[in-house]
């Protein structure tokens, strides 16, 4: 029995899919908090702006309904990323060691497969596997004075990421409105040699930990002529505990749920804008949203603005621009306390260039800068600000993104 057009590139989908899992499950890093900015050279060009107007099968995630919207095809990238942090501990608590900075380099690969519009062009469906979220430091030497006292040199790391395999289907409604639904599979790792409440490391002293979960998004478009309107809503995603870490953490390291909603304007036929609000729910889950004297982080909620530009210059070239905005979910107040995990970028800036290679494959490029963002303990918030007033933290970022097209 010989596999029909619509089937026919199930098998390298799946043979992707298992090649990229290994990287997948490396620690990667992020920008809307612990969250990437966008997945894939194409989602980055733009600043991850595009609920209403799928470009490329990374859009499984973004929003499942406009896999209606795209042909069969399989993504291939890789991302290249380059954060700069740093950490200067002050106050009673903090280690008077001077600044210390980590610069190291991750690549995040990811890979996604969209079958197209079935007989009829009713429904569709999609796969991918992404690294969605992390974040993490090794620094020369430890936030808090209390390791030095006893002539250690813990409370100094952190990695932490999370993989998600998702399974997409849209479906046509009529009259230019379509639906999606995609359950989210979850496999996430962490490591770190923190200090606990009760003031000593970890007990797992920094080795790692593995925990599975699950949740869903559902999303919507509705498209005119001219305009195009989208949505989609992402479930938390419930995770088993991090058993090897209970010392540190009280509950599970779920992601919170957000919604992204946004519109696509073509401006010409062949210039596309589009405008998305993005809002990340942190202090839904407690682990996360909890002051640290109760085992938090003392995150607050994200209000993000993505906006991007896509030109198709010419039947070879395409090129995008994008720009996002957001607040920091650590405040003044929380800076000793998340000095390990200094997720704190507000701005960022995109671009993006595509290239017609063959009949069937196209190549893609993104950069993508994450503007410096300082902030300083003001020592008003608990126990922690207090001991850890003056405490200072950085990040900014560059990301690189490769990604390869092929049309079956």
């Amino acid at each position: 029995m010989h596999p029909t057009p619509r089937h026919r590139g199930i098998l390298p989908a799946l043979v992707a899919l298992s090649l990229a899992l290994p990287g997948l499950c490396m620690p990667a890093h992020a920008t809307d908090g612990t969250q990437l900015i966008g997945i894939g050279a194409v989602q980055k060009g733009t600043a991850g702006a595009g609920v209403a107007s799928a470009k490329d099968s990374t859009w499984v995630l973004l929003n499942p309904a406009g896999l209606l919207s795209l042909e069969r095809r399989l993504d291939v990238s890789v991302e290249v990323f380059a954060p700069y942090r740093t950490m200067d501990p002050a106050g009673v608590f903090g280690n008077l060691t001077g600044e210390s900075y980590d610069d190291s380099i991750f690549y995040i690969p990811a890979v996604g497969y969209s079958n197209g519009p079935g007989e009829g062009g009713e429904d569709a469906w999609g796969v991918g596997l992404y690294g969605v979220s992390g974040m993490g430091v090794e620094y020369r030497a430890s936030r808090a004075i209390l390791p030095r006292l006893f002539l250690k040199n813990y409370d100094r790391r952190t990695e932490y990421s999370v993989a998600t395999m998702v399974f997409g289907y849209a479906r046509d409604l009529g009259d230019g409105w379509t639906v999606g639904l995609a359950p989210h599979l979850n496999f996430s790792m962490f490591k770190s040699d923190m200090l606990t409440l009760k003031f000593r490391q970890a007990d797992a002293e920094n080795g790692w930990d593995t925990s599975y979960g699950a949740g869903f998004s559902l999303g919507f478009n509705k498209r005119w002529d001219r305009f195009a309107v989208g949505a989609t809503y992402t479930s938390r995603q419930w995770l088993t505990d991090f058993e090897k870490y209970d010392d540190l953490f009280f509950e599970s390291m779920d992601l919170p749920q957000h919604i992204q909603a946004g519109v696509a304007f073509d401006i010409t036929p062949t210039l596309e804008w589009a405008v998305d609000y993005k809002w990340v729910d942190w202090t839904g889950v407690r682990q996360i949203g909890e002051e640290p004297l109760q085992g938090g982080f003392g995150w607050k909620d994200q209000h993000i603005v993505k906006t991007g530009l896509t030109w198709e210059a010419s039947p070879k070239w395409t090129f995008r621009a994008g720009a996002a905005f957001a607040n920091s979910p650590i405040d003044e107040e929380h800076v000793f306390a998340n000095a390990l995990f200094p997720a704190v970028v507000k701005t960022h800036a995109t671009l993006g260039v595509s290239r017609v290679l063959t009949e069937n494959s196209e190549l893609h490029f993104a950069y993508h800068h994450a503007f410096n963002n300082h902030l300083t303990d003001n020592g008003k918030g608990d126990l922690f600000s207090v001991l850890g007033k003056g405490s200072e933290i950085s990040l900014r970022e560059n990301t690189f993104t490769v990604q390869y097209t092929y049309r079956f």
